[in-house]
């Protein structure tokens, strides 16, 4: 067992050190505040940049980034790290994986690693970079192929977009795609993970998942291709299979929070601010052959919590395209009402009749343009599309329209543009506003969806956290340290942070020479105070107002609460063992220190 613990040490060694050259030349190409920025608005804050973290939901900014230290910290759920880390974490890959695409993006040709250091997910995105150029050729190529290139510039669409957009061709064939991908190395069982074929329940057997059809890739927000739409040959339609087949979850597929296109719409939607979502890929195609990049496809299935987390990266502005059933009966309502809930401002494209936004943007792309500025807010079009459809002058009509609208009007979150609708309403429906009021309080509360920050379980931040907030501010303010050389070092319970302390009182930090500082302290402490001091300057980005000597006191404050509160609380465990044992003297003598502490601990608090 031993020698297994150290052999993997040692693969792991080796792995640093073949990787270590690239690491530190992707760093020195890239800039960490370019890289955040493709994923995530920053906003500049001093020296630093602050955004809403991708990693939890906030109200607040609470996410810093620094380009002096190439380091980024939320101060909300506590990740932080390098540009790696970032990576890993926004993509949801292993170390390698973040490495292999920070290099394709930095120009830096990573030398050749053994096989067997390769991920699972490696294969994966090989197997489906393959798969895609398989696909490319065929539509090339083929006969068949060249017989979809007509079908596709009759609908509109120009060869290059074809090419930009990397469609493909899946030929007729039961095992096409499964030989190309047998001749490069890949087992069945790889390719089966990959979502591109399927077997054979009564024979051990696979064919291919995709015949007879055009090839849309999906791609990841680095371009990398993880999975594929299939829709069926227009000349030569399949009953027995839907319109359109997807690749399934995989390792690296997760249809919940894929949006397709958003790879390259996305900084699109960041500089127009505002995000334009359809349903399917060659509404996406035709907008942006047409100039309007900030296009992206629900894929025609209802928006998930994932997608939208996704989304208010770039933009709060959202505007829907949609064939939308007033009803709710098709998903893509129900995904424009968790926006609502999710803070989106969501508004809603007035599409001619009998058009989607492709044959729109074919027929008159200037058009297009008209009707997204004319967008009309979702209220608005559930007003104007129900009173169209039923008799507002009837009772009956009445009661329909209300019995529609009422439960919109109250998913609305904010009370003022609830109030206004139900005006709006009461208006053209000709009744009092009590009455919408009485009725709307008849209806079931919905919902919602919980996007609050979470915090502690005390409603406090994590006491390790707050120890290394009052160390960061006296490391960046020594000159204000000789005000607290009286709290004891005890109330530190991290004892590398303790040490920190002592030497400060020491006087090792006298003046304002941090470098000093760190010179004459232990390597495994100098080495800390990197980040103890990012994440303060990171903090006081953050705040408009930044008092320091108010932000030290305050957290020796609660540092001494905590200390005494621990006190008081193993007294009180104390008391209670001496209750049940019926020890009145050892009870009297703990009750009367109990009382002292609790004084003690008032003070602390005035």
């Amino acid at each position: 067992m031993q020698t297994r613990q150290v052999s993997r040490v040692l693969r792991a060694k080796i792995l640093i050190i073949m990787i270590s050259s690239p690491v530190d030349e992707i760093k020195n190409k890239l800039d960490i505040v370019d890289v955040i920025q493709g994923y995530i608005r920053l906003q500049k804050a001093g020296q630093n940049y602050k955004a809403l973290c991708p990693f939890h939901s906030e109200k607040m900014p609470s996410f810093v980034v620094s380009p002096e230290k190439q380091m980024w910290k939320c101060f909300g759920c506590g990740a932080g790290g390098s540009i790696f880390d970032f990576v890993m974490q926004m993509e949801g890959v292993e170390f390698g994986d973040a490495l292999r695409m920070l290099a394709q993006r930095a120009g830096v040709e990573l030398k050749k690693v053994d096989p067997k250091l390769k991920t699972e997910r490696t294969r994966l995105y090989e197997i489906c970079y393959l798969a895609n150029q398989f696909f490319i050729k065929q539509l090339a190529a083929s006969q068949a192929g060249k017989n979809i290139q007509k079908y596709l510039a009759v609908r509109g669409l120009m060869a290059a977009a074809i090419k930009d957009w990397q469609i493909g061709y899946a030929p007729k064939q039961w095992r096409a795609l499964i030989d190309f991908l047998g001749s490069r190395g890949y087992s069945d069982d790889e390719i089966s993970k990959a979502g591109l074929i399927v077997k054979k329940e009564e024979k051990n057997e696979y064919y291919d998942r995709f015949r007879d059809r055009i090839i849309f890739p999906i791609h990841d927000l680095n371009g990398l291709v993880i999975g594929f739409t299939a829709r069926e040959n227009p000349e030569q339609p399949d009953s027995r299979m839907g319109k359109y087949i997807n690749t399934p979850n995989t390792l690296i597929y997760d249809k919940s929070q894929v949006i397709y296109g958003l790879n390259k719409a996305k900084l699109d939607i960041k500089k127009e601010n505002l995000c334009v979502l359809v349903e399917g890929q060659m509404d996406v195609l035709m907008a942006h052959q047409a100039g309007f990049k900030n296009v992206v496809a629900s894929s025609g299935t209802a928006l998930t919590e994932k997608q939208l987390r996704i989304l208010k990266r770039y933009t709060e502005n959202l505007a829907t395209a949609f064939d939308m059933d007033l009803a709710g009966e098709i998903a893509t309502k129900r995904g424009i009402d968790l926006a609502l809930q999710f803070g989106f401002n969501t508004k809603v494209i007035n599409l001619p009749e009998e058009q989607d936004p492709a044959d729109c943007l074919q027929e008159n792309s200037l058009v297009w343009s008209q009707l997204v500025s004319q967008a009309t807010s979702l209220m608005e079009f559930y007003l104007s599309n129900t009173l169209k459809r039923y008799d507002g002058q009837t009772i009956e009509g009445k009661k329909e329209i209300s019995r529609i609208l009422l439960p919109e009007i109250k998913k609305i979150p904010n009370k003022i543009e609830q109030a206004h609708w139900l005006q709006e309403l009461a208006r053209r429906l000709r009744v009092q506003e009590t009455v919408l009021v009485e009725e709307m309080a008849k209806i079931k509360q919905v919902d919602r969806v919980a996007i609050e920050q979470k915090t502690e379980d005390n409603g406090q931040p994590k006491i390790v956290n707050l120890e290394e907030y009052a160390l960061g501010l006296i490391l960046t303010n020594l000159r204000k340290m000789k005000r607290f050389k009286r709290e004891p070092a005890y109330l530190f319970i991290n004892s590398e942070l303790a040490e920190i302390f002592k030497n400060l009182k020491k006087g090792k930090g006298k003046g304002n020479n941090l470098k000093s500082f760190r010179e004459r302290l232990p390597i495994n402490l100098a080495n800390q105070l990197d980040e103890l001091v990012f994440k303060t300057e990171a903090q006081k980005s953050l705040s408009d107002k930044f008092e320091p000597v108010k932000e030290i006191r305050f957290c020796f404050s609660q540092l001494r609460k905590r200390y005494w509160q621990e006190k008081l609380d193993q007294l009180n465990l104390s008391i209670q063992e001496a209750e049940r044992e019926k020890d009145k003297d050892s009870l009297k003598k703990m009750t009367e220190e109990f009382n002292k502490l609790t004084k003690q601990i008032s003070l602390s608090d005035s």
